[in-house]
């Protein structure tokens, strides 16, 4: 590679373009989406807080209290952390056990990694596939809620498959890179 030619394939200084390879593509777009994913679950959470203050007022100041508070900010935490997931993993904030991978190095660390987001991509399938199952049968026999929002189950369930799908993605993201040796900022 020419000194003038930066490695994420974008302009050098002699102004030709290098290509760039589809997995840093993709991990750019999952990237990209992991971070918006990650600001609404962060809007989703401060929306939560007001419902429930709200709520909490209407309650015990008013004596009026709100009867669809608790359904609906049930179903905003579900999306919350479902939306919230990719950016987790993308950051490296989920909960691990690092006795073992602290000690390792190399590519022992790297398999690690590998055989941890293959955990992570078969849970996210699996979640994925019930989630759609799930959806299908809510939305082809139209169920609603039996609280007093009465909505239709399967937007609610939404979330849930739109997060597995990019936690999925995140995951693959990252067994790509460790394979490749780079490791995830």
């Amino acid at each position: 590679m020419d000194a003038d030619r930066r490695a994420d394939g974008r302009q050098g200084a002699g102004g030709d373009r290098e290509a760039v390879p589809a997995s840093f593509l993709l991990g750019r777009l999952v990237d990209w989406m992991a971070r918006i994913c990650g600001a609404l679950s962060t809007v989703l959470l401060l929306v939560i807080l007001a419902i429930v203050t709200y709520a909490v007022v209407r309650r015990y100041v008013f004596n009026a209290p709100l009867l669809w508070s608790d359904e609906l900010n049930g179903y905003l935490l579900v999306a919350m952390v479902m939306l919230g997931a990719a950016e987790a993993l993308r950051r490296g904030d989920h909960i691990a056990i690092d006795l073992l991978a602290g000690r390792l190095a190399g590519r022992h660390a790297r398999a690690l990694e590998v055989w941890g987001n293959l955990a992570v991509i078969v849970f996210a399938a699996a979640l994925g596939w019930s989630a759609w199952g799930s959806i299908s049968f809510a939305y082809d026999f139209g169920s609603y809620s039996s609280g007093h929002l009465e909505m239709a189950m399967w937007i609610p369930m939404l979330p849930v498959l739109a997060g597995s799908v990019l936690l999925m993605l995140a995951a693959a993201v990252r067994v790509v890179d460790a394979l490749a040796g780079q490791g995830r900022a």
